[in-house]
């Protein structure tokens, strides 16, 4: 009793303890994915050592596995995971160092969104059932995530203000928040005239046929069906959001704040490198360029071979 042993838990013990204060606080893709990497990593180890005997080079010879058979990318969202993992255990006294902390990051390849056009974007609506064109319009008309949509109740409608909430779970924590945005004219219609053929007995906008929100299951099978009908490169819920925001930046009529506040972005840092991800970093200097140097041209043809009057030598 006055010198107690001190229990000493293996990487597996430990990390089951942080994955079961995930499962019941985090969303079920989120928790798998931290279970994916823990597991990945000690099978890479290859054995079960003590946790405070896990090492920086333990880690870091799993992230170069990780870099060399899946890229930067990867090995970079797992360094995130881990160094994640061992601070919660860290704050529950598990263990008392992170040896993740002084890895630095791996080279990540260059990533372009990609953004259908317009005819691919009609050509699936064409190919649509009237329930799945509807729920196509309200990811257009809001760049709405898919699951916002899935989610949507009519009580989130406000048809007297032509407003809307949509409830993301796109932020630190995994708690829904809402957030309120107006609706033009063809989407108020839209879903004025689908208000008036609901689903007397369900609160959701797109309900299954016992009222209950809308599966997974079907939402994933949408698209590429979609797609294959209407003859087009494949592509997903969150490209029409992508689409959207292409417009919306292009346009060159909303500030940045104004594209922020539509997409429902914490900060502008984060629209900023949302939309360069997909429209790249134009500066614009390139029009300008060319109508000053063709402004200078047509000068200079003037001043150097002016007209002469006539009569003149």
């Amino acid at each position: 009793m006055q010198a107690p042993r001190k229990t000493v838990l293996t990487c597996a013990q430990a990390f089951e303890q942080y994955l079961s204060w995930c499962e019941k606080r985090r969303k079920l893709n989120t928790y798998r994915q931290k279970a994916f990497i823990i597991r990945s990593l000690i099978t890479h180890l290859q054995h079960n050592p003590s946790i405070d005997n896990l090492t920086e080079t333990n880690i870091e010879s799993y992230l170069d596995f990780r870099f060399k058979t899946t890229g930067g990318k990867s090995a970079n969202r797992d360094l995130r995971e881990l160094k994640t993992a061992f601070n919660w255990l860290i704050s529950r006294r598990l263990c008392f160092t992170n040896p993740c902390a002084g890895i630095e990051e791996y080279e990540e390849d260059s990533f372009v969104r990609y953004v259908p056009p317009p005819e691919d974007i009609n050509a699936v609506l064409l190919e649509a059932e009237p329930w799945e064109y509807d729920f196509l319009q309200c990811i257009y008309h809001t760049a709405a995530r898919r699951g916002e949509i899935q989610r949507l109740k009519w009580e989130d409608i406000n048809f007297q203000t032509a407003r809307i909430i949509l409830w993301t779970m796109k932020r630190k924590g995994g708690s829904l928040e809402p957030d309120e945005l107006s609706m033009n004219s063809v989407f108020l219609a839209l879903l004025e005239n689908r208000y008036r053929t609901r689903h007397r007995e369900s609160p959701y906008v797109f309900p299954n046929n016992a009222g209950e929100v809308i599966s997974k299951y079907t939402l994933d099978n949408i698209m590429p069906r979609l797609c294959r009908k209407a003859d087009v490169k494949p592509f997903g819920f969150h490209a029409i959001r992508h689409h959207v925001s292409a417009i919306m930046a292009d346009s060159k009529k909303l500030s940045l704040v104004q594209i922020q506040k539509q997409l429902r972005h914490k900060r502008t840092t984060t629209t900023d490198l949302y939309l360069k991800s997909f429209t790249g970093d134009e500066t614009g200097a390139a029009g300008v360029l060319e109508k000053a140097q063709k402004k200078e041209i047509h000068t200079k043809v003037h001043t150097i071979h002016p007209k002469k009057k006539a009569g003149s030598e």
